[in-house]
């Protein structure tokens, strides 16, 4: 069996004339790397990584297309509660090993695509993957659009219970505010 990092680690100039087709999952042992240090990638919500894609040869470049999904434990910013999120992307990168004269070049100019020069011809095609799931990471997400959240008083989760805080009147130190009047 061919290691991971044949499978993934591509020569560009090696690929098939036909590419290189992908339609599985990639297990978290292998697709987490050190970016992944504070998520936790050992619980049983974290997925495999699944991605089907293709990398073929379109007018001189290479190009790695597909979608990808992965299920991932995370805390809602609201109430803090644990959920699992699934996040999915789609990639459509656009590789040349390097431009071999300036007629390439203007070529590539002329079509608006920017494609990543690769000096060694080599394709990290986990890293690309990486990336992309990182750009679709949001910081902030919440369990559900439903989510009340904690009290803000109390800290009580407002969606398994409720709180007398709202209840409470307490003075308000620029309630004074609204009784000054201004001229008009």
């Amino acid at each position: 069996m061919r290691s991971h990092r044949d499978k993934y680690n591509l020569i560009l100039q090696e690929v098939a004339r036909s590419g290189r087709q992908w339609n599985e999952s990639i297990s978290k042992q292998v697709f987490a790397d050190e970016s992944f240090a504070d998520l936790n990638v050992e619980s049983p919500d974290f997925g495999d990584f699944s991605w089907q894609g293709t990398l073929g040869v379109e007018a001189g470049q290479f190009v790695l297309s597909g979608k990808w999904k992965l299920q991932v434990p995370r805390a809602c910013s609201k109430c803090n509660g644990v959920f699992v999120d699934v996040l999915s992307g789609e990639i459509d990168e656009h590789y040349i090993i390097e431009p071999k004269h300036e007629e390439m070049q203007a070529e590539l100019e002329l079509t608006g695509n920017e494609p990543e020069a690769l000096e060694s011809g080599e394709l990290d095609v986990l890293a690309a993957l990486r990336e992309h799931f990182w750009l679709a990471w949001q910081p902030m997400v919440v369990c559900d659009r439903a989510c009340k959240g904690l009290c803000l008083q109390c800290g009580v989760d407002l969606n398994k219970g409720s709180c007398d805080c709202h209840k409470q009147v307490k003075e308000n130190a620029f309630a004074a505010l609204k009784n000054l009047k201004f001229d008009a």
